[in-house]
């Protein structure tokens, strides 16, 4: 007996919202009342939710998200790209929105896990190495010893435009809805116009280069060889604080509202507020260089030439935890609600509960651990030897290696369907990945 045409409707869905996604894909499959019973947003945005990929329907829609179409895939030789098809003769209702946002998301997922990707063509076009790098998906920028910026649109891998504005190496570079801003060597900071590379106005506050930068909608924040925070004001071009406290140079800086976080060689992390320029407090426990941080209204993480990581709460200041297992200094952390990760000069990426339990020791690089990336998803790190490796965080196991850098990794982007790296080998070259 076919329940589905004997039972109530009502109670045909109450058993359909049982299943699971692959029972439901088999219900499917069995006769046309079953397929449209099991093609229903509810359930389908149900399991969306269960996996988090609500976003994939509502932010980054992968509907609509185009696949970059190149010729050459990943060393295995499978592609990354979705396909659904259906047969038109059989005139069946369309696969709901939320059952092939579900597909899209589980294939993009499996790519990620796999190993499938597409090598789009190398971005070559500096002269020297590259210095500074930023992508917001759309357009790669790239910053140089040749002193020049570069705009790449990714789709094509085309250069739109080279500008020569600078006048010393570019060392950072960052993109913010229509604005990129870039620090310089010589001590300028420059704000361009993303759409058209049109110098829109330059700052100059800093004695020496300029080294770090964060960017929201209102203001930058940059740091420099001068030892000094610096905030100038977006709408306006001016510099409306510069706020003094470290006796060395600034090596991290990070942003979170109104409020900016610096770690120093002096070994001290100082936050401060960028709306009254001021500094909160001073926070002094790693013994050598404060190398990373990262932090939000709640938590502090902070990591250090003296091979540990320190917790802190942002609204005290207070140290809670300090996490120890690296062999050599620490260079890169991230974290989500779940977990706190870090790389180091000894070759580890170590995933730690935010109690301060060492949760995981992955090893797989070869040399120093210098970036990491971390979403809902996954867990990418980059190092020196070519390696970029994708992480299962939650079970604390590699996933797939990646190698395309001719040596060193310096620099890394990531996001839900692409990477893009840059080596710091000579003439500077650029290397995008697509997952999607």
């Amino acid at each position: 007996m076919d329940f589905v045409e004997n039972l109530p409707n009502e109670l045909s869905k109450e058993i359909f919202s049982y299943l699971i996604p692959k029972a439901l894909g088999i219900a499917s499959m069995c006769s046309r009342n079953w397929r449209e019973m099991s093609n229903q947003d509810h359930y389908w945005m149900h399991h969306c939710m269960l996996k988090q990929w609500l976003d994939f329907g509502m932010k980054i829609n992968l509907l609509e998200k185009p696949q970059i179409k190149c010729n050459r895939t990943n060393m295995s030789g499978t592609s990354p790209f979705f396909t659904f098809t259906e047969d038109k003769r059989l005139k069946l209702v369309p696969v709901c929105k939320w059952k092939m946002i579900y597909m899209r998301a589980h294939h993009l997922m499996s790519n990620w896990a796999l190993g499938r990707y597409t090598v789009l063509p190398t971005l070559r076009g500096h002269m020297k190495r590259v210095t500074a790098m930023d992508s917001n998906g759309e357009i790669v920028v790239s910053g140089s010893v040749d002193k020049s910026m570069k705009i790449w649109t990714v789709d094509t891998s085309v250069c739109q435009r080279t500008l020569e504005e600078h006048e010393d190496v570019i060392t950072v570079i960052k993109i913010h809805g229509d604005h990129i801003v870039t620090g310089c060597a010589d001590g300028f900071v420059r704000l361009f116009s993303a759409k058209t590379g049109r110098l829109v106005t330059r700052f100059r506050e800093h004695l020496g280069g300029v080294e770090k930068l964060q960017v929201d909608s209102e203001k930058i924040v940059s740091t420099g060889m001068d030892k000094i925070v610096k905030v100038w004001s977006i709408a306006e071009g001016i510099l409306i604080h510069a706020m003094e406290g470290h006796t060395d140079e600034i090596e991290c800086l990070s942003i979170c509202g109104d409020l900016a976080l610096t770690g120093s060689w002096d070994s001290v992390m100082i936050l401060w507020n960028t709306h009254e320029g001021q500094m909160i407090r001073r926070m002094q426990d790693h013994s050598e260089v404060v190398s990373c941080c990262q932090f939000d209204e709640k938590m502090i993480v902070s990591g250090s030439g003296d091979c540990t990581l320190k917790v802190w709460e942002t609204e005290t200041g207070k140290c809670t935890l300090t996490l120890k297992g690296h062999r050599e200094e620490v260079y890169c952390v991230t974290y989500n609600k779940e977990v706190i990760a870090s790389g180091s000069a000894d070759s580890t990426v170590r995933l730690w509960t935010l109690a301060g339990e060492c949760r995981a020791v992955l090893q797989g690089h070869l040399g120093v651990v210098r970036c990491l990336y971390i979403d809902k998803y996954k867990l990418v790190s980059g190092g020196d030897q070519k390696r970029l490796i994708v992480w299962d965080y939650r079970e604390g196991r590699a996933l797939n290696v990646i190698h395309r850098n001719p040596s060193l990794l310096y620099m890394m982007w990531v996001n839900e369907t692409l990477l893009v790296s840059a080596s710091p080998e000579t003439p500077g070259t650029l290397t995008v990945l697509s997952f999607w």
